[in-house]
Order: C-alpha cells, then sequence, then structure tokens
C-alpha cells in the first residue's frame, strides 16, 4: 500500500525484475515500447537518476537542453535521452514552411536537420512547427515533407493545436494523416490549459490511438497517457509539472488559476489524478490528517505537506516520476489487450477510491469526468 486513507491494490508497482536493456539508438521502432518516458526542463539533472534505464527514459525540452543533455547523459550512462525541437515551442507551422530549419542565408535541409539533432539525441524529430485547427493544408505538407525521408531514427512531430478534437471530421483528418506516415508520429496538443481535459476531447483522444495503424507516441501528455496506451499507443511520455504536460500555444503563456501557482501537483495513484498540494491543504485537508505517502521520495510523508519554494517543487517533481513510473512497472511487456485489461482495473479503483477519501474528509469528491471516460469501455 503506497498511501493511507485511500486504497487501488491494481494501481500498485510490480516488484518483477527488469533486465538490464541497451539503448537502441537510432532505431525508433527498437527504442520506444515498453519504456515509460519523461519530459523534463529544469529539474531534468535531478530527475534521471530516478527514472530506470532499462524501462523508461526523458525528452529533454528548453532552451537549455542541448547545453545540459551532456553532463545528464553522463551522469546517467544507458538512459536514453532524446531533444525536443525549438519549433514545437516556437513556430507556427504554414503550408510553405511547416518545418523551421536552423541556419541564416545557407538554411539546413531537413535531412541536415535532422543529423544535427542526432548528433546530441537518440533519436531524431522533425522540427515541425504548431498546427492550427483545421489547417489540413498544412497538416498534409508536414506528412508529405517527412515522407520523403529515408530514416529509421526519425518521429513525425505532429504538435496539433487542441480544436482538432472538437469534432468528428476534424479527428477522422488527424487519424487520416498519420496513418498515411512512414515514420513513427510524435502526437501532442496546444493549448493554455489541459488539452485533454473534458470527456469529449477524452474520447477522441482515445480514437486517435485506437485508430492508428501506424506506431504513435502520446507525448507531452497526463495520465492520459495510460488510456492512450490501453488503446494501441506505442509509448507515452508525462510531464512531471502542468506546463510539460502540454504544450502551450506558440507566442503565448499558461494560465494559472491560482495565485500560489508554484506549489506543485502531486500525483495521487491510487485516484488516478494530480493534484496541487495548495488545493489538498485548503480544501481536503483542512479538518482532517492529510494522506500519507510512501514512496521513495515522500517515505511516509504527508502528501500535501509541499509549498512553492524551489526545494519544494523539486521534490514534488520527483515524487511525480516515481509515481508514474511505479504505475508503469506492470505494463510491461503486456499486449494491447493486457494493457487495456489492467487499464480498466486502475481506472474502476481509483473511481472507488473517491468515496473512500470522502468518508475520510466528510465532504464529497467528485469523480472527474475524464476519469469516468478512461474506465468506460470502448
Amino acid at each position: 500500500m503506497m498511501f493511507t486513507v485511500v486504497d487501488n491494490p491494481s494501481t500498485a508497482p510490480s516488484s518483477a525484475f527488469v533486465p538490464p536493456r541497451p539503448v537502441e539508438i537510432g532505431n525508433a521502432l527498437a527504442l520506444l515500447p515498453n519504456r515509460q518516458f519523461h519530459v523534463s526542463n529544469v529539474n531534468a539533472a535531478g530527475e534521471a537518476p530516478l527514472v530506470n534505464a532499462s524501462s523508461g527514459g526523458i525528452f529533454l525540452v528548453g532552451s537549455r537542453a542541448p547545453k545540459t543533455i551532456h553532463q545528464i547523459r553522463q551522469n546517467n550512462p544507458g538512459l536514453p535521452l532524446i531533444l525536443e525541437p525549438t519549433a514545437m515551442r516556437k513556430h507556427w507551422a504554414t503550408e510553405d514552411e511547416p518545418f523551421l530549419l536552423s541556419g541564416g542565408l545557407f538554411q539546413l535541409t531537413l535531412e541536415a536537420e535532422l543529423d544535427w539533432q542526432r548528433l546530441d539525441s537518440d533519436l531524431a524529430i522533425t522540427p515541425t512547427g504548431q498546427i492550427r485547427a483545421g489547417d489540413s493544408a498544412t497538416l498534409k505538407a508536414a506528412l508529405h515533407e517527412a515522407n520523403k525521408l529515408d530514416r529509421t531514427d526519425t518521429m513525425l512531430a505532429l504538435p496539433l493545436a487542441s480544436g482538432w478534437m472538437n469534432n468528428d471530421q476534424l479527428v477522422k483528418q488527424v487519424i487520416a494523416v498519420i496513418n498515411r506516415s512512414r515514420h513513427p508520429v510524435l502526437l501532442t496538443f496546444t493549448s493554455s490549459t489541459n488539452p485533454v481535459g473534458s470527456a469529449r476531447r477524452a474520447k477522441a483522444y482515445r480514437r486517435i490511438f485506437r485508430e492508428a495503424n501506424v506506431p504513435v507516441v502520446a507525448y507531452r501528455t497526463d495520465l492520459a497517457g495510460f488510456d492512450a496506451l490501453a488503446h494501441g499507443a506505442l509509448a507515452s511520455a508525462i510531464g512531471s509539472y502542468p506546463s510539460l504536460r502540454r504544450l502551450t500555444p506558440a507566442g503565448g503563456r499558461g494560465f494559472a488559476m491560482d495565485p500560489e501557482v508554484k506549489s506543485p501537483h502531486m500525483l495521487i495513484t491510487d485516484m488516478l489524478r494530480f493534484v496541487r498540494s495548495t488545493h489538498m491543504r485548503r480544501v481536503w485537508f483542512a479538518n482532517a490528517a492529510s494522506i500519507q505517502c510512501f514512496c521513495v521520495i515522500c517515505r511516509g510523508a504527508e502528501i500535501a505537506r509541499l509549498h512553492g519554494e524551489p526545494d519544494d517543487r523539486r521534490t514534488g517533481h520527483n515524487h511525480n516520476v516515481v509515481a508514474i513510473d511505479n504505475l508503469f512497472s506492470s505494463y510491461l511487456h503486456l499486449d494491447e489487450a493486457g494493457r487495456r485489461d489492467l487499464w480498466a482495473r486502475q481506472t474502476a479503483g481509483a473511481i472507488d477510491t473517491h468515496p473512500q477519501l470522502a468518508a475520510h474528509i466528510k465532504q464529497p469528491v467528485p469523480v472527474d469526468n475524464v476519469l469516468k471516460v478512461w474506465a468506460s469501455v470502448s
């Protein structure tokens, strides 16, 4: 049991031995399966030692990532490290310029851009800009140019505006493009808040992975990554804090609901939800004892203890990395049917934890609509 108060036996971490595994450098279809990836930025050096090199990996993002990857690799040999292209964060794609290529007067070709990435990164990612909802011409242009590449080390990045999930026709277009890609697809959605935060979009997100017949990575996501794994995703990459669990629209900023914005969101694995420490202190545990967590980071401490100071934030992010890996440990080497069955048991158990917590704090704890979607039969 990892937590007091709430108990979901299906989310208990597996104790099975994970044998050493080499990094399948330059081979996307060999490197990506049976690994849980993390999206990491400022705390990458602190998070990397927590990731099991044989069943995990890190996507490094942000302006400092190219400067820090060498030190992180040196200190964590055998851990897959992949650099996210700046274009995914900074560039709006157009039909004429779906990719942001380096260089000034002598601009690099797409092939050369990917070769440049590979000097540091174990795999290459197309430098695709963000694609506005309904901009089919740009989406097809990115696919067309990427399909010219004859490489095994490359993923086609599709950073799509969240509005692509708003109606059936747009979802069909996304699936059709994915299914024409000759490369694995790195799929993520942009929003200033959670792009998959409604039941409608959660259903659309699931549908994409269920109907894709080309390998797709659920990238910069939250626990929806596990729903994706249960419905055919090749892998998922989950951020340790909210802005890494989505792409903020290029030129925009994330939206903070709470003035104590830096208080970390903590993953309560048994409930399958991230909850801000501030919310837990002010609402859940204002008049009741806090849940205690027994992961290797918390070691029995109260889950609601952390505030907005940098050390507290790092502790909270480290807890999330460990909690995500604990959740993934039982998914290793399961086929899609096995993963779907496990996810069904985990989501049913997560719904059951809500009345457990409600009884402890003596107030209702609503079940999020997205969790209801995850718990529904495909």
